[in-house]
């Protein structure tokens, strides 16, 4: 539950580190995270109040943190002593205001995303799980929401496993070509499935999607033969927090034992060696890869 409220303020923490990137003070980083919390989506209004609901829509979110950044840029030190009064509640209203109104449309593209991946579920069931995890490992790494994704189409299930184990498909690939070229703490945020942080390097050299490719069809292939089950909400986590392998856990029949031990190799062994062997291949017959 915990985590699951922590993901509900990654709204706010987005809009706070792109305020930190064009050097906003405190005031500002807060203004922005606040603006891009109100038209993420995350924060719903019922039964006259407000409630945290999900992560909302990160592409609807990108797009509020750039109209508050810039609203901010252009106001900012011209409004003298008014400034701590106006900017705190202008900024949010508006940037957060076209959020709001955004937020419809861009939730329809998310769905159409979404609905093409669940008509991989009319296929059968191992091309299904591999088609799913395949393309959870290599959506992990842009801006759609996953769990926004996942809870669009409730996908759930076998097909919310494979999902699952798609985006451990991401992590691990990004986690063992992180290894040699980046700090401990990048590793180790990439080692607690936050591959999200890697959208930029991914952008800048698409050739990693071939590994990505490799292990999703892996871990497609794992999440059919040990029948990895899930719901909407946890398709969208991988192992962070466990979520995923507890929800899988919950699902499986048979002795516990002998199922956390499954979980195990399924989650953790397989796609740590495996994604190790495809990189050293990934190194060593493609050039440019390196």
């Amino acid at each position: 539950q915990l985590v699951i409220l922590i993901q509900s303020f990654m709204a706010f923490i987005i809009g706070v580190l792109a305020a930190h990137q064009f050097k906003f003070n405190g005031a500002g980083a807060a203004i922005v995270g606040t603006s891009a919390m109100i038209g993420s989506g995350a924060v719903v209004y019922s039964n006259n109040s407000f409630m945290l609901k999900g992560i909302g829509d990160i592409i609807n979110t990108s797009l509020v943190v750039i109209i508050a950044c810039l609203i901010y840029m252009v106001l900012q030190n011209k409004l003298g002593s008014f400034e701590l009064i106006i900017l705190p509640v202008l900024v949010p209203i508006v940037s957060g205001g076209i959020g709001l109104i955004t937020l419809p449309y861009i939730r329809k593209i998310t769905q159409a995303i979404g609905n093409v991946i669940h008509s991989f579920t009319d296929l059968n069931p191992l091309l299904m799980s591999i088609l799913i995890s395949v393309a959870f490992s290599l959506l992990m790494v842009t801006p759609i929401s996953l769990v926004a994704i996942a809870t669009a189409i409730s996908l759930n299930g076998l097909g919310s496993g494979a999902a699952n184990l798609g985006i451990v498909a991401a992590c691990v690939t990004f986690l063992f070509g992180s290894l040699r070229v980046n700090s401990i703490g990048v590793n180790a945020v990439l080692l607690i499935g936050a591959a999200k942080m890697m959208i930029p390097v991914y952008l800048k050299n698409l050739i990693i999607s071939i590994p990505l490719t490799i292990n999703g069809i892996i871990t497609g292939i794992i999440a059919y033969v040990l029948q990895v089950k899930g719901t909407p909400l946890s398709a969208g986590f991988g192992y962070t927090g466990l979520v995923g392998p507890i929800n899988a856990f919950n699902r499986m029949s048979g002795d516990p034992t002998m199922n956390i031990i499954l979980l195990a190799l399924g989650y953790f062994v397989i796609p740590f060696v495996s994604a190790f062997i495809v990189h050293e291949l990934c190194k060593k017959f493609i050039p440019i890869y390196s």
